[in-house]
């Protein structure tokens, strides 16, 4: 990446951080861009050009925020993975470690709501060749396995929207159910999904 253009990611990545800190200090709601642009150190005109206003940065927050907890929780998963005996003993520990990861990481959560998947959105905005090398070391089991590359991609996406989305209320409210109630059920679930893909990548 050029030297100008990763600056320029540094300079968004800082704002970001500066204003998911007073959301979390202040909520999003009583924080100005004014709040955000101070606490950056940068220029009211600066802010406006990475950003159109308000609403963009919090979509971006979440895109941002998504991927940074993605590329954590890709790392943990591939760690715990890494001695599994097959495809499906390694897919069980990565579910299980994502839910894991939501659960300690709770404060994101509640930013980015029940869109996990926003991260497969979140790669180009914020470019991260650690996050795109953990995720490419991960799908490249199952290519080995026979999916194609977009096989995986769509999988992938299918599986996160439905751990965020089975999760947020059970980590963040503890309701209807808690998150161990619904844990084998979201792993049975999301199992279920890439043994359908597999067969659907194999026809």
């Amino acid at each position: 990446m050029p030297a100008d253009q990763s600056k320029k990611l540094e300079k968004k990545r800082r704002i970001i951080e500066s204003a998911y800190q007073l959301f979390r200090e202040k909520n999003i709601y009583n924080t100005a861009v004014d709040d955000i642009v101070k606490a950056s150190g940068i220029a009211r005109g600066t802010f406006y050009l990475y950003f159109k206003d308000k609403s963009d940065l919090i979509e971006q927050l979440v895109f941002y925020k998504s991927g940074e907890s993605m590329k954590e929780m890709m790392r943990q998963a591939a760690s715990r993975a890494a001695d599994a005996e097959d495809l499906e003993a390694y897919a069980t520990v990565f579910i299980n470690a994502l839910i894991d990861s939501l659960i300690e990481h709770r404060d994101v959560l509640t930013v980015v709501n029940k869109n996990l998947s926003v991260v497969f959105r979140a790669f180009p905005a914020f470019y991260d060749e650690d996050a795109e090398a953990l995720y490419r070391g991960i799908t490249g089991k199952f290519l080995e396995a026979g999916y194609t590359k977009d096989t995986i991609d769509r999988l992938a996406y299918l599986v996160f929207e439905l751990i965020s989305a089975a999760s947020y209320d059970a980590i963040t409210y503890g309701k209807p159910f808690g998150i161990e109630e619904l844990r084998p059920l979201i792993v049975s679930a999301s199992l279920a999904v890439l043994r359908d893909g597999f067969g659907r990548a194999e026809a």
